[in-house]
């Protein structure tokens, strides 16, 4: 029985392929890096003369006999035309409240009754916490008594003073000494007015320092407000985006935790470069809208404008595919003699984002890219074309 020309032109490929690829004798078998590295190269160059031998052959096979020739895949294209394009820079940032502020006693004592826990809403002016001021209580008890004495003896040298009984300097020490009692009567007042600690700020209690029976000192915090009808978008920008970055401009700020994204115009820019990791800060103001949705230390992803260019031929990513030495490659539509052929163009890349890249070189304005049924394909072969896209 014959075997059909289909058939033994293949296997007899195949084994030109096996003879030309096979392991080479024990003698010439490569040990060391640089052999491995000398042999792969000299395999790949050997798959690719192969690789052209077999697309010769099948032409020419073709031009003999049609009914060797590939039937034609069908394949959707795009016209390339030159249109805009915009990079943008993606940078970690953290949520934070506009404003905060520390509840804080002014005067020594042990904490008797804290009114708030953290996640509490708080008014500004609410009482925060009570101190207990005995030593104070016990102190003014002991100037009363003093008050007193004082205001008798000063009566006392009065009515002696406007008999022209006594001398002027008893008279005046006896009204020194009442005065100055009162004076610190007063002072002791106000210190027991300070046993209050009210909240400085409207907003949520973020976290309690002190609570009840502790001893606590002047100006040391007992809890921390937040306000949280402002917040901030604070993002560490690299230091290569300073001239990129201005006040005002609008940026795209995406919250992943709750599948948010807005955007909002930038309100700070920090003055200073943090010699640690080389960023600066970069400050956004969240729109009123979304401030009920956010929550303080939320992270935040957002996006700066980094790259935008006019006129320039852009492709998707999906398009692009990689020869075995790293070449970019697309493939486009070129007419072939018996109709459309595929044909493989190589390509170098600029700037990429958002799946689509700028072909820098390999591409002009008008050629037909071949967008769906890439994948596969060979260089000359025969394609049929379906309704071309319309770019954008």
């Amino acid at each position: 029985m014959s075997v059909p020309m289909k058939t033994i032109l293949p296997l007899s490929l195949l084994f030109l392929f096996l003879s030309t690829c096979g392991p080479a004798p024990e003698d010439t078998v490569p040990e060391t890096t640089e052999e491995i590295q000398q042999a792969l190269k000299d395999r790949r160059a050997q798959v690719r003369t192969l690789t052209q031998e077999v697309e010769e052959l099948e032409l020419k096979l073709a031009e003999i006999d049609p009914t060797y020739a590939p039937n034609s895949t069908l394949v959707a294209y795009e016209t390339v035309q030159p249109s805009s394009f915009s990079n943008y820079a993606e940078v970690q940032a953290t949520v934070r409240a506009s404003e905060t502020a520390m509840a804080t006693p002014e005067i020594p004592g042990r904490i008797l009754r804290m009114n708030f826990e953290e996640g509490d809403a708080i008014r500004k002016g609410q009482l925060v916490a009570v101190l207990d001021v005995e030593g104070t209580e016990t102190q003014r008890a002991e100037l009363e008594t003093a008050a007193s004495l004082a205001k008798t003896v000063y009566e006392r040298q009065e009515k002696l003073w406007e008999q022209n009984i006594g001398s002027e300097i008893q008279y005046l020490q006896a009204k020194n000494n009442y005065d100055r009692i009162q004076q610190q009567l007063k002072s002791v007042d106000v210190q027991t007015n300070k046993r209050n600690v009210y909240a400085p700020l409207s907003g949520t209690v973020d976290r309690v320092m002190q609570r009840t029976g502790e001893a606590t000192m002047p100006g040391a915090p007992i809890l921390s407000i937040i306000s949280t009808d402002d917040l901030d978008v604070v993002a560490d920008a690299p230091e290569d985006l300073l001239t990129k970055v201005q006040l005002r401009q609008r940026v795209r700020v995406r919250v992943p935790a709750l599948d948010l994204e807005f955007e909002a115009p930038i309100s700070r820019i920090g003055r200073t470069v943090d010699p640690a990791n080389r960023t600066f800060e970069v400050e956004i103001d969240v729109p009123r809208q979304y401030t009920k949705q956010l929550k303080a230390n939320l992270l935040a992803e957002v996006e700066v404008l980094d790259f935008s260019g006019e006129d320039m031929l852009i492709v998707g990513q999906d398009q692009i595919q990689q020869e075995i030495d790293g070449r970019r490659f697309v493939y486009t539509v070129a007419e072939g003699e018996r109709g459309p052929v595929a044909r493989k163009t190589y390509i170098e890349t600029g700037q990429s984002y958002d799946n689509k890249a700028v072909v820098a070189s390999g591409l002009v304005a008008g050629d037909r890219l071949i967008t769906n049924g890439s994948r596969g394909l060979t260089d000359g072969q025969p394609i049929s074309l379906s309704k071309p896209i319309t770019n954008g």
